[in-house]
């Protein structure tokens, strides 16, 4: 209940915020924008979408939301801890772990408040005002999107957790931002540089990409309904046969490493740390 109480509160706080009404306000006008603009200019529909949106979801996925993600909670501790309001969370009823697996709950909410809100509008303009209009995909995409973003939230608050100072997190928080669109690049480099993997081994290292992360679960839910997707990841792999950690289902495996190990790190520094 402890835990229940912390997010709770976190989110209270967070709601009134100015940085959440902007956030939903971003939201709104990128993907309400679009909605508009499908609707202005009676575009067709591209894999259930109109061509607008999907484009601008998949904008939205890539940039503004990690963007939004990290906003929301590179901060949740460590200002805590800057204006020392951390020790009168402690001397409650609350012991770290709480404290920490609490706030996280709250910018998980505080995050999907946001996406949530932003994407209505967007919705009822499609399913007014386009003809065929299907909202499974709208809705599996919005479902990928809050996923790919709770990974960002996860990486900012156990960054929050592991630093001491609101710049140091600040910095932090860009520098996973740019190192999880690059590592895989940088991997690459060293790889071929010092020969490091090959095979299978450098297969599975690649199968953590974000990007094929997201389609992979996408594809997953997909082929619940609709026998003739691929069971096999075509980013990594390029079809046919191949190691069951290349197909759609690993994704889910793949993406609670994402979370889980994070989560562990930050928990570990933030039980240690001296408050």
């Amino acid at each position: 209940m402890s835990t229940l109480a912390v997010a709770k509160k976190d989110y209270h706080d967070a709601i009134r915020s100015r940085e959440l009404w902007a956030l939903i306000a971003v939201f709104v006008l990128f993907l309400g924008g679009a909605a508009l603009i499908d609707l202005w200019a009676d575009t067709s529909i591209d894999d259930g979408l109109p061509v607008v949106v999907l484009l601008t979801s998949i904008f939205v996925m890539v940039f503004l939301v990690p963007c939004a993600a990290l906003l929301v909670s590179i901060k949740s501790i460590v200002r805590e801890r800057s204006l020392g309001t951390i020790i009168f969370l402690l001397a409650l009823p609350h012991s770290r772990f709480e404290v920490y697996v609490g706030k996280l709950l709250g910018r998980l909410a505080v995050f999907t408040t946001a996406v949530l809100v932003g994407y209505l509008p967007a919705l009822l303009l499609l399913a007014a005002g386009v003809d065929g209009f299907d909202p499974v995909p709208f809705v599996g995409v919005l479902v990928v999107m809050l996923l790919f973003g709770f990974i960002y939230v996860v990486l900012g608050h156990s960054v929050s957790a592991m630093t001491t100072s609101e710049t140091r997190a600040s910095v932090a928080g860009f520098a996973v931002f740019v190192l999880m669109y690059t590592w895989d690049t940088l991997f690459y480099v060293l790889n071929s540089q010092f020969e490091l993997l090959d095979g299978h081994a450098e297969t599975f290292v690649l199968r953590f990409q974000l990007q094929t992360v997201a389609e992979d679960i996408v594809k997953a839910v997909e082929s619940l309904r609709d026998s003739d997707v691929g069971s096999a990841s075509v980013a990594v792999s390029g079809g046919g046969d191949v190691p069951f950690y290349l197909h759609h289902w690993f994704a889910v495996v793949v993406l609670g490493i994402w979370l889980g190990l994070p989560l562990a790190l930050g928990y570990w520094r933030f039980s240690r740390a001296d408050l």
